[in-house]
């Protein structure tokens, strides 16, 4: 990928309009892609669902939080405009620079975001090995917040790019909606892809960071597959219990994402095996275990509780639906929420009875490394 090509200038001035202008919008690449596609909502204002129902007969972007709030729903940008990114038009980008539609666009701040203390993290991961070894429940995902000062050349276009060329395995994308605000990330999870008549889904659990090493030679403790057992039990009887049949599973297997390694389990069956219940599947898999935990309403409860952060759209989830023929949902991870002069990083670890505090705070770092690899370039 190289910056200095006309079709990436061309991309990088309209998303400085669009964020300059207040336009909602979002640039995407698909993992193994190279191709970015651009989705432009200027016409009207995304739409604020309270139901996953008939999404699938839609089309645009979806995004949609951890826990749905009064203050975080799930919202669906319908694009008046879509651009790939050799097409991008002079003509259009000044037709946006001069919009003042959405000059009152919602602005968000950090006043109430503070970075988690190491002290509180390992708490909670104790706290959350007592509740498992009295019953309550199996795993739980235990996050972490930090706020950092935007570097003072940081510019979201060129951050974006960036990502593009280091992480092609992950799913890459900037994005600024109206009560959502403006987020980036390279995720490396798939929560639903439909393409080709057909649907996937992984389960995806276990982190070690790439040391250049094969693929395959990376070896895994008791802790971590027990954690990948129980994300991929959870996708396996969920997928039966909706008498979905023809499944094809595979793994699990070592997979690189970014600086990282993980275990993953991945599962495929024929589009025609959904019987129009797309939204059920979608709501049913969210949260999954590998951001939330098992059983899905005890691990919540404890999250809730405990963590003192508002996780917002981390461990949500996001994607495009129907864009050229394709559906690709990801779980929102290794991302980052940008304001004014400060950007926040989220990321957490899968906490079972094996899990040990230090090692967690540990992993929770290294997943944050995704981001800041590429801010301090």
């Amino acid at each position: 990928m190289t910056f200095e090509n006309n079709s990436y200038q061309q991309l990088c001035e309209l998303q400085r309009v669009c964020l300059k202008q207040n336009i909602p919008f979002v640039s995407y690449r698909l993992p193994l892609d190279t191709e970015i596609i651009t989705l432009i909502q200027h016409h009207s204002l995304p739409e604020k669902s309270d139901s996953l129902q008939g999404l699938d007969q839609k089309t645009g972007f979806i995004v949609s939080p951890f826990d749905e709030t009064a203050e975080h729903g799930t919202y669906f940008l319908k694009p008046d405009c879509v651009f790939f990114s050799n097409e991008i038009e002079d003509i259009y980008i000044k037709k946006l620079s001069e919009n003042n539609r959405f000059l009152s666009f919602e602005k968000f701040s950090t006043e109430n975001i503070q970075t988690t203390v190491k002290e509180e993290y390992i708490n909670n991961v104790n706290a959350a090995k007592l509740a498992m070894s009295e019953g309550k429940f199996h795993k739980v995902v235990l996050s972490k917040v930090r706020l950092e000062n935007l570097p003072e050349d940081f510019k979201p276009e060129t951050f974006f790019l960036k990502l593009c060329e280091k992480y092609p395995h992950a799913f890459v994308y900037l994005m600024q909606l109206p009560g959502v605000g403006c987020w980036m990330g390279a995720t490396p999870e798939p929560l639903l892809v439909i393409e080709e008549e057909k649907v996937k889904t992984v389960s995806l659990a276990g982190t070690q960071i790439s040391t250049n090493y094969k693929i395959e030679s990376y070896q895994w403790s008791s802790k971590e597959i027990e954690e990948q057992g129980i994300v991929t039990g959870f996708v396996e009887n969920l997928l039966h219990s909706l008498d979905i049949q023809h499944i094809s599973k595979s793994g699990p297997e070592n997979y690189q994402a970014a600086n990282l390694i993980h275990l993953k389990t991945a599962f495929e069956f024929p589009q025609s095996e959904l019987k129009n219940r797309f939204s059920d599947l979608l709501k049913a898999l969210h949260p999954t275990p590998s951001v939330g935990g098992l059983p899905k309403a005890e691990a919540r409860e404890f999250i809730l509780t405990n963590e003192k952060h508002d996780r917002s759209y981390y461990t949500g989830f996001l994607g495009p639906v129907n864009i050229e023929n394709k559906t690709n949902i990801f779980v929102n991870l290794r991302c980052l929420q940008v304001f004014d002069k400060q950007f926040v990083l989220y990321s957490g670890a899968g906490i079972t009875t094996s899990s040990v505090a230090e090692n967690e705070w540990t992993e929770t770092d290294n997943k944050m490394m995704t981001m800041m690899n590429v801010i301090n370039i």
